[in-house]
């Protein structure tokens, strides 16, 4: 029985405070009724979105090398030439006919090997008889007392350096180490003597050029050139059975003009 009237009074006793809650807060917040039921509105406020600028986009466009890339355009290299060795002394020049080839270790430095044919011929005439033909022509009778000829190879291996391929006129240099043989021969057709000797030794090369690029890959060279060496051979004297060192230079300069080409 007590227990039923406990339950009984709080059933009562909670609209009744409830309704004096209400009131109270009607009486601290001006114009809002004591029996309304306050609204709380949930949906969240907007967020205004920061103002945003954008500076101008600058694009620089990058070049893209493969692996390995070089920029020369090839890597191996050959050239042909002609010109002439003029010898110091009285000696003449001679025509000269070379080939050079080598590998560029990169833009402006190649090494390689090359070879040189200098030849130089002649001989001495007798004239018998001079005579006036038909036509008011000349007719020389003549004889060879003599003739010569003199072929030298100098075997090259070289280094040069070049500057780059782009410029109009491409200055380079080079110097090599040769190994050089001269083969000398002579007849007099008088006596019938001959005379044959092979001179073989060492000695350099030093020259100073220029190139103008042409299409592809192709450029004419020209050229200055000093060429050094004294050339030896041992002759036997038969009569007293001694040996002596004959010698002869080869020095001198020269010139060469050609075509180089890249491959």
């Amino acid at each position: 029985m007590r227990r039923l009237t406990v339950a009984t009074l709080a059933a009562w006793l909670t609209p009744l405070c409830i309704t004096l809650a209400a009131i109270a807060y009607a009486g601290e917040a001006p114009g809002v009724s004591a029996f309304a039921t306050p609204v709380v509105d949930l949906t969240p406020a907007p967020i205004a979105a920061p103002a945003t600028t954008f500076d101008a986009l600058r694009y620089r466009p990058r070049r893209y090398r493969e692996p390995g890339y070089r920029s020369y355009r090839s890597s191996a290299v050959s050239q042909i030439h002609a010109g002439f060795l003029d010898p110091t002394g009285p000696s003449s020049a001679g025509f000269l006919l070379g080939f050079r080839g080598g590998q560029r270790v990169d833009d402006m430095v190649e090494l390689g090997l090359g070879v040189d044919w200098r030849n130089k011929s002649g001989r001495t005439t007798e004239v018998l008889q001079e005579t006036t033909g038909p036509g008011g022509e000349r007719i020389v009778v003549s004889r060879e007392l003599s003739r010569y000829s003199s072929n030298l190879f100098p075997v090259l291996a070289y280094l040069q350096v070049s500057g780059p391929d782009d410029m109009g006129l491409v200055p380079y240099a080079g110097f090599a180490g040769s190994y050089q043989a001269l083969f000398l021969s002579a007849e007099d057709s008088v006596s019938g003597a001959t005379f044959d000797a092979t001179y073989t030794g060492w000695g350099w090369q030093a020259w100073a050029g220029a190139a103008v690029p042409l299409s592809g890959r192709s450029r004419l060279v020209g050229e200055i050139f000093v060429n050094n060496a004294d050339l030896g051979r041992d002759v036997r004297d038969p009569s007293t059975g001694e040996t002596f060192r004959e010698t002869v230079s080869t020095n001198g300069v020269g010139a060469r003009f050609g075509v180089n080409w890249g491959f």
